[in-house]
């Protein structure tokens, strides 16, 4: 088959849906048969069990594979973290489950540093994650252990995220693809959104991390579709850059590749697409979403919007993190920062930052605040130093 935009440079493919819709039979066919022996894959629910027998019956297998959920079977299952997520609570009730948490996310990385290119030899090209929601748990639970070191100024569950796990999160991915992965592919299960502390009836999302649509170079959400006599589902697609790139007389042409759904989601459909484009204008009978499906992706997109800010003020207020290999950097040691501003005099930011404070606002929202009025790139820890004067 041809080469498409899928064959080049790094990348994060997510996939999301409900349960039985077809994610893992997604992102366990990306590559073909022929090459399934370089898939580094990490099952959390074994929902690989069935794409494992297939494999056998072929006499073929994943390069490595890991059930995880046979190693922490004593950890709350996926609808019970979705379900304290859901509720804006910490996904684990008390320390013991925090800790079986960090060893779940600990054991990941310690897995990947053994076995993703061993003896420093790049042996896979594909790593699948399926599905995200323990290790996204891990990753809180490791934060509010390491607060200081991973930059985080409350308990807050909101600010937990926005200055520890992100930056955390981009620098996971970023250490796989370091090993030799060029894709990697995770999936997450759908919840149910919440606002101003109630849940919306009759709305579903995505689980995984926003920061996830930001970082992704396409992200799908599958659906049931009844008219595939294959049973293979749909696939609504929620972000994509893969565009084409042409050349026509001394003008750029940049052509869009993907329809909006997909009306057969499997990779060689995907495949076929990238290289015979799709007519947006007039498309083909599956190609349109239903109502219901265009009001899930805009409501998506709007809440992305909102969140977009706060995600890129703690991705830089952790860069000194980010250069830090994830396999090693297990516990990192305190970092001492000194007061990031303009101006020529420490009490003047001080008071600054003290007037802030008293008309409400939290360290980051200062930390916005700073920047916008008067210039001042300050970091969180440089701000906490101030108001404890």
């Amino acid at each position: 088959m041809d080469k498409t935009n899928l064959d080049y440079g790094n990348q994060l493919i997510v996939i999301t849906g409900g349960r039985g819709i077809g994610k893992t039979q997604l992102a366990a066919t990306y590559l073909p048969p022929s090459r399934v022996g370089e898939v580094f894959y990490h099952d959390s629910e074994d929902s690989a069990n069935n794409i494992l027998a297939g494999l056998e019956s072929l006499n073929l297998s994943f390069g490595h594979y890991n059930s995880l959920r046979q190693r922490f079977g004593d950890l709350p299952g996926e609808d019970d973290l979705l379900s304290r997520i859901n509720d804006g609570k910490l996904p684990w009730i008390d320390n013991k489950t925090r800790n079986a948490l960090i060893d779940y996310y600990l054991y990941i990385l310690d897995d990947l540093k053994t076995n993703l290119n061993p003896n420093g030899k790049p042996k896979y090209t594909v790593y699948v994650h399926d599905t995200i929601e323990k290790l996204e748990a891990g990753m809180a639970a490791w934060v509010t252990a390491n607060k200081r070191s991973a930059g985080v100024t409350t308990e807050a569950f909101g600010k937990l995220w926005s200055e520890g796990v992100f930056p955390l999160y981009e620098q996971f991915l970023s250490a796989i693809h370091a090993r030799g992965i060029q894709t990697i592919i995770l999936t997450s299960h759908l919840k149910t959104p919440w606002e101003s502390n109630r849940p919306v009836t009759g709305k579903v999302v995505p689980s995984g991390k926003k920061l996830l649509y930001y970082l992704s170079r396409l992200m799908i959400w599958v659906v049931r579709e009844q008219k595939n006599p294959s049973g293979a589902p749909a696939g609504l697609v929620l972000k994509e850059r893969l565009a084409s790139l042409n050349v026509a007389g001394d003008e750029w042409q940049v052509e869009r590749r993907l329809p909006r759904r997909i009306p057969i989601c499997t990779w060689t459909n995907i495949r076929k697409y990238l290289v015979n484009g799709c007519d947006l204008i007039n498309p083909v009978d599956g190609e349109t979403l239903s109502t219901y499906e265009d009001e899930l992706i805009q409501d998506l997109a709007l809440s992305d919007k909102q969140m977009e800010l706060m995600i890129l003020e703690a991705k830089r207020d952790l860069e000194l993190a980010k250069t830090q290999s994830v396999f090693t950097a297990v516990t990192q040691p305190e970092q001492i920062e000194t007061i990031g501003t303009t101006t020529d005099s420490p009490d003047e930011f001080t008071n600054t930052v003290r007037d802030l404070t008293d008309s409400g606002l939290s360290p980051m929202e200062i930390k916005g605040e700073l920047m916008r009025k008067y210039k001042i790139d300050a970091t969180i820890p440089a701000i906490i130093k101030a108001l404890k004067k």
